[in-house]
């Protein structure tokens, strides 16, 4: 295991990192962005928005959390077995010229793809959008889907 230095001045253990030493460093690099006034964009964060997938025997649900975004600028597109979430937000910049307060809201755009199973009916999504929270729902073709085998022991 290698000790370097980062861009930012700190030691960092490479190449076998802890998720631990990952998480520290990602925390890190935000606090570092805090102080120096800059915050990340829509683009510079992995994964965003956060999604949660399940599904039951009755339909495919995707939960989006876009705080921030209206509904007007989302966007829900389904070509073949992709469904891409994508929209955007303009920025917004406040500043009280006694240096009181400051608020920021970043501009940027985002997209985020996922590839819906085969036994779901993608043409029949619906969307609804409440405080934030964009839920997606897909009904699931009858009969089919995954089946469960069982494994047999010699």
């Amino acid at each position: 295991m290698n000790v370097v230095k980062s861009t930012n001045g700190r030691n960092e253990l490479t190449p076998n990192r802890s998720p631990v030493a990952t998480l520290q460093n990602v925390i890190d690099r935000l606090f570092d962005q805090a102080w120096s006034g800059r915050f990340p964009t829509f683009e510079e964060v992995p994964y965003w928005p956060a999604i949660d997938v399940k599904e039951d025997e009755k339909a495919f649900t995707l939960r989006a959390d876009v705080p921030g975004i209206e509904a007007k600028d989302l966007n829900v597109e389904v070509a073949g077995n992709t469904l891409t979430l994508s929209g955007s937000r303009d920025e917004e910049k406040k500043e009280d010229k006694n240096g009181y307060a400051y608020s920021e809201c970043r501009t940027g755009s985002f997209s985020r793809s996922v590839t819906l199973p085969d036994y779901v009916d993608g043409s029949k999504i619906e969307a609804r959008y409440d405080k934030g929270v964009l839920v997606l729902t897909a009904p699931r073709v009858v009969g089919q889907g995954p089946k469960r085998v069982a494994v047999k022991t010699a």
